[in-house]
């Protein structure tokens, strides 16, 4: 890789924004579903037709908002306009995502939800993409500095995880006789959102001079070239982009099977609830150790063996949670190590998606870059909506029912539905990424380092023409 530029100074400024968004999304994340099922009354299967119609709504937003990123013109520049706009918007879903409205018609608790988990996550798409738009902008063609960048970024959401496990059920349990259950979820959640506010207004100061701005003659650069159906192809023709984006969607459907059922888990089949915050504040402080040592391991690997090394470790740990059964111990070690292991290819970030933009633009002369960048976090809404919907549907489809006992037929179910079958995917999206994937590391600087030279041949050009 080439030589680093970045200060660390510039690189932590800019990782402290993953630590807040990190922070903020994890509540509604975690505990939406257990908090719309047991906490306002709504049935399992009402709540799972919910969030997939919001997450199908926030996927499609996710698909087109890189075209809508790349062809509007806001007043703050391109990227920066997103993050200072919307970050208070994403305030007011979290109040809507966990107001107690458990004596409301289920018609308005319903609606109520869908507002606040739909609003979070279509206003958490443009502002994850601006964000990283801003990555390749600050760093320009250094891949080093870019894969420093998403390592810190990494390396703070890990922190931020950490203080969101250890903190958040104890919090709701100390909150909860004093306000009531679902307002102890509404206030924590508030609480964590507001690092949120100065992280955005942190990336916006230091990529001010980096981002473009929108007018034409204050350093801003001239309106796009690329059509919409240029966009549309840079998805449909780009096959590396096509390979990463499956493999990362197969994973994410995935996780968030798991990660829906994690509340379930400790709630039913350990009958602890309290013990889920130590269980993820082990994990953790394990992830925390990783960020730090697995990025160098990934590293070293290149991002392909990178991925395909932390997909079949974490399949592994999957389906090991199958013969942990109801011991919080064993699948706190095994979770754990699988989300040790992803730290291999998770530092690498959005790099992924950028090298498949540069091996785009080297190979057509299309700037679809934005659009690529744009891609990343749809696997993420597509594992929201399917795995999500897997595991809510999963859960009426094996018997349960709201605060129900809990027999060895039903532990076996639901084992299979959280361990078996993630663990099979995810060994799958491990044989695409391997079979499919041909970007080397060396090819991807090399993209790189020729479209900076050829924009700064076109940029020199244009100037010369107007002097």
């Amino acid at each position: 890789m080439t030589e680093k530029s970045l200060s660390k100074s510039q690189v932590n400024r800019y990782g402290f924004y993953f630590f807040a968004s990190s922070l903020a999304a994890m509540v509604q994340m975690t505990y939406v579903t257990i908090f719309m099922t047991d906490y306002i009354g709504i049935p399992t299967g009402i709540v799972a037709t919910t969030l997939l119609v919001a997450r199908v709504i926030d996927l499609l937003v996710g698909i087109i908002c890189g075209g809508i990123i790349e062809k509007a013109r806001l007043p703050w520049g391109k990227y920066r306009s997103w993050l200072l706009i919307l970050r208070w918007v994403i305030i007011f879903s979290l109040v809507c995502s966990f107001f107690d409205t458990s004596s409301w018609p289920l018609a308005f608790r319903i609606g109520v939800s869908f507002i606040g988990y739909m609003l979070m996550n279509v206003s958490m798409s443009f502002t994850t993409n601006a964000y990283y738009g801003l990555g390749p902008a600050l760093a320009g063609a250094n891949l080093s500095d870019r894969f420093r960048l998403s390592t810190r970024g990494a390396q703070f959401s890990c922190i931020a995880m950490l203080i969101f496990s250890a903190c958040t059920i104890p919090l709701v349990t100390l909150l909860s006789p004093i306000v009531g259950g679902g307002n102890a979820y509404l206030a924590v959640s508030v609480v964590f959102a507001i690092p949120y506010i100065f992280g955005c207004r942190m990336v916006s100061n230091l990529c001010k001079d980096c981002d473009p701005a929108v007018r034409t003659g204050q350093g801003g650069r001239p309106v796009s070239t690329v059509t919409v159906m240029d966009m549309v192809k840079s998805v449909i023709r780009n096959k590396q982009l096509l390979v990463v984006f499956i493999s990362y969607t197969i994973y994410y459907v995935a996780l968030y099977i798991f990660s829906n059922l994690g509340a379930y888990y400790f709630t039913y089949l350990v009958g602890d609830f309290m013990k889920m915050s130590y269980s993820m504040t082990v994990s953790m402080i394990t992830g925390f150790i990783a960020s730090l040592i697995m990025p160098k391991l990934g590293g070293r690997l290149g991002k392909k063996k990178a991925m395909v090394t932390g997909f079949v470790i974490y399949a592994a740990t999957c389906a090991c949670l199958f013969i942990a059964g109801a011991s919080w111990i064993l699948y706190t070690l095994f979770a754990a190590g699988g989300g040790a292991a992803i730290y291999m290819f998770t530092s690498f970030g959005a790099n992924y998606f950028v090298d498949c933009g540069e091996y785009y633009l080297y190979r057509t002369g299309k700037d679809a870059r934005d659009v690529a960048i744009s891609m990343f976090s749809v696997p993420m809404k597509i594992g929201m909506a399917l795995g999500g919907a897997i595991a809510t549907y999963g859960l009426t489809f094996i018997g349960y029912q709201a605060h129900m006992h809990v027999d060895s037929v039903f532990q076996n179910r639901f084992l299979i539905l959280m361990g078996i079958l993630p663990a099979a995917l995810v060994l799958f999206g491990a044989l695409v990424m391997g079979i499919g994937y041909k970007i080397t590391d060396h090819d991807a600087q090399m993209y790189a380092e020729e479209n900076a030279k050829k924009a700064a041949a076109k940029s020199n050009l244009a100037e010369q023409r107007i002097s």
